[in-house]
């Protein structure tokens, strides 16, 4: 005991627990050796002096507090996603993420929760036991650490000018922790502030939106947004499981499908991907036209449709509730519910159902926003849809991969009841209806030599990436438009950006114009053009696919799919 309250020891202490995740991150960023070492260099000098500028470490430690929570938060990362620095999303994602997500996620990262709170919690305690005790650091002892931790801050910065001359690509914020979480830390509290004065920034936007069509024919347009579900784990995309029988089906609705097979999210977390699929901002190359716009139900009510909203999430205060607050109706399945409560996405479907009988002479636009495939997947389907063998992981690690498949696929297989219901319910009502569905994101489940689990990582994977993109018409509507149903089947094969692509697509095969309408990004129309494969960073900032960290792993999978890279 009486070593742990000598000052000196406790400075050793306090600057190993300092610089731990720099040491993890030598071992797992794919930024080069000299970068790396920059990496635990730089911060090093500065926590070596810091830490001499008080007697007692312990009252710098509380000074140092904030690098000691982005040191926790970073290594809790790390053990979740295997690389990269805690991203904006990661800080946003901690106020946005509803209580039961966050308990399922905390309780697959008992291991690395466990090891940050026993490390950082032995430094609380040992900084009261610091600032308790009478003795002090020694003059000589400070100012012997001084020098040297200033001898590693010149040659630190020495090695960061060569590497800025080196290296075009290279950036602090982007590469060197903790610059990078304090400056994503900081970059978090204006993305919420500017998304919390959406509401204010778009108060009289017009899309300018007209309909080409007459209103007396009651038309109906749903986009189904999926969770977390990824286009290899689908059996109408070539998947070995039959988990989609009404997808696949020879029935009266499929005459009316087209799936394309060559489709891709612009971005692995939900309250970045949802909103550039309900926007034209992904066409616009700018994220940050969402905090001046107004998405497409706004477009669809300009030009005389019925607009309705229906979730199966709950509201966290993202774009995602503001564009769909826009609908003349909004429904929130888990507004009212306890937090425990689980419905199933088939609610959804009753609430389309509902609609399109008591607005029978209304053109119409609905979303539904499931949460199909996301983690927990157990806690996504009935029990008679649990057919795919054993699901009984007590935790989400590698050695219960084939567990964690099968629930998965389970979900995908309740996903596509849900679907098939929609078509359904659209046939039946006899109006001619369009569906279009794809998802957010897609999914890592212990792939490959990586071991990924879930999503939402600074940098993406593959898996993440592809997702499955399915339109589905009417006999009605086609017979009605067969020109744009025609090309709508012709652009099967074309590589396409669901972000990109979606607003355009909706909007022209209901025939409505706004000012931000572009025919080259609608799948319906001649006009057609594929365009180059984005990414949209942590920073918000659009990057080639090329670019945007993708290892061999991922791009052997793009070809052997015979995927467009980049």
């Amino acid at each position: 005991m009486r070593y742990l309250k000598n000052q000196h020891i406790i400075y050793w202490i306090f600057l190993g627990m300092l610089i731990l995740p720099n040491v993890f991150m030598f071992f797992t960023e794919s930024t080069s050796l000299l970068t790396r070492t920059i990496g635990i260099l730089l911060p090093l000098a500065c926590y070596w002096i810091a830490l001499t500028l008080k007697k007692k470490p312990g009252h710098m430690f509380w000074w140092l507090f904030f690098f000691s929570f982005l040191a926790a938060f970073q290594i809790v990362l790390l053990d979740l996603f295997g690389e990269s620095p805690i991203a904006v999303d990661m800080f946003i994602n901690a106020v946005t993420s509803n209580p039961s997500e966050i308990h399922e996620l905390l309780s697959q990262l008992l291991r690395s929760v466990i090891f940050v709170v026993l490390i950082y919690g032995c430094g609380i305690a040992l900084s009261i036991i610091s600032i308790r005790n009478k003795a002090t650091l020694r003059w000589g002892f400070c100012h012997n650490q001084r020098i040297i931790g200033g001898a590693l801050l010149v040659v630190s910065l020495a090695m960061l000018g060569v590497n800025y001359y080196k290296d075009e690509h290279f950036r602090m914020r982007d590469d060197i922790f903790p610059v990078n979480g304090t400056y994503n830390f900081l970059l978090s509290f204006d993305r919420l502030y500017r998304s919390a004065h959406y509401p204010v920034a778009v108060e009289g936007y017009k899309h300018q939106a007209v309909a080409t069509r007459p209103d007396s024919i009651p038309e109906v347009y749903v986009l189904v947004i999926g969770e977390t579900l990824r286009a290899d784990e689908l059996g109408v995309y070539g998947y070995d499981r039959n988990t989609t029988p009404h997808l696949s089906s020879d029935t009266i609705v499929t005459p009316g499908l087209v799936t394309f097979r060559d489709a891709l999210t612009m971005s692995n977390t939900t309250h970045k991907s949802v909103p550039l699929l309900l926007t034209p901002a992904a066409s616009q190359g700018s994220y940050d036209s969402l905090y001046c716009e107004r998405g497409i139900v706004s477009a669809f009510e300009e030009a005389g449709y019925t607009t309705a909203f229906y979730s199966n999430q709950r509201r966290n205060g993202s774009f995602i509730d503001y564009l769909g607050c826009e609908a003349q109706e909004v429904h929130f399945i888990k507004d009212s519910i306890p937090l425990t409560a689980n419905p199933m996405d088939e609610e959804l479907v009753a609430l389309l159902e509902r609609k399109l009988q008591t607005t029978p002479d209304h053109r119409l636009f609905i979303v539904l926003h499931c949460y199909g495939s996301h983690f927990d997947y157990r806690d996504r389907y009935p029990q008679q849809f649990a057919r795919m063998g054993d699901t009984s992981y007590p935790n989400a690690v590698k050695e219960f991969k084939q567990q964690l498949v099968n629930a998965y696929d389970n979900t995908v297989l309740y996903e596509d009841h849900v679907l098939g219901r929609i078509m359904a319910v659209l046939h039946s009502s006899g109006r001619p209806a369009v569906m279009l569905f794809t998802s957010d994101h897609g999914e890592d489940i212990f792939d490959d030599a990586r071991n990924r689990f879930l999503h939402a990582s600074p940098i993406p994977t593959y898996y993440h990436l592809r997702v499955p993109f399915i339109a589905w018409a009417s006999d009605s509507w086609r017979e009605a438009h067969p020109q744009q149903w025609q090309t709508m089947k012709g652009n099967v094969e074309q590589p396409v950006m669901t972000n990109m692509v979606m607003y355009h697509t909706l909007l022209d095969l209901a025939g409505v114009r706004t000012r931000l309408l572009r025919n080259d990004l609608a799948l319906g129309n001649t006009a057609f053009t594929p365009v180059k494969r984005m990414y949209v960073n942590d920073h918000n900032e659009f990057r080639p696919l090329d670019r945007c960290g993708l290892k061999p792993l991922d791009i052997e999978q793009f070809h052997r799919h015979h995927l467009q890279y980049p």
